[in-house]
């Protein structure tokens, strides 16, 4: 008999004592990747506006750490940037867990896509 260990599209993220869980099915890599050009776009906006003087350093701060935030819940679920706080009460900790969340997301998406085109072409090659 062959056994074939079921596969899932649910990606663990541990951070602290917190684990996350982000999909990665085609239609959850497709919300990710929406999901961080949005805030890409979101934080350049905030950047020009306060490059142009057009709003104050605090506001620029404030509408960064409340597009962190939104981006945080959105990416690993309700309450999880409050989780995140609570174990490292700064911003910039919270933004560095962000990138190596997209890092690692980022990785397990181009990873997964090479390994399936590998293996189609080993198979194709016979």
């Amino acid at each position: 008999m062959v056994k074939i260990p079921v596969k899932t599209t649910q990606l663990p993220i541990e951070i602290g004592e917190h684990t996350f869980y982000i999909d990665t099915s085609e239609k959850g890599a497709e919300t990710f990747w929406k999901l961080v050009a949005g805030y890409a776009e979101k934080s350049s906006k905030i950047t020009k506006k306060l490059e142009k003087k057009q709003i104050k350093p605090e506001t620029a701060k404030r509408n960064a750490h409340e597009a962190l935030e939104k981006v945080i819940d959105d990416l690993l679920g309700p309450g999880a940037f409050d989780k995140l706080f609570e174990l490292s009460p700064e911003y910039i900790f919270i933004s560095e867990y962000y990138m190596e969340i997209c890092s690692a997301v980022g990785e397990e998406l181009g990873g997964r896509k090479k390994q399936y085109f590998e293996k189609m072409q080993h198979y194709l090659e016979g």
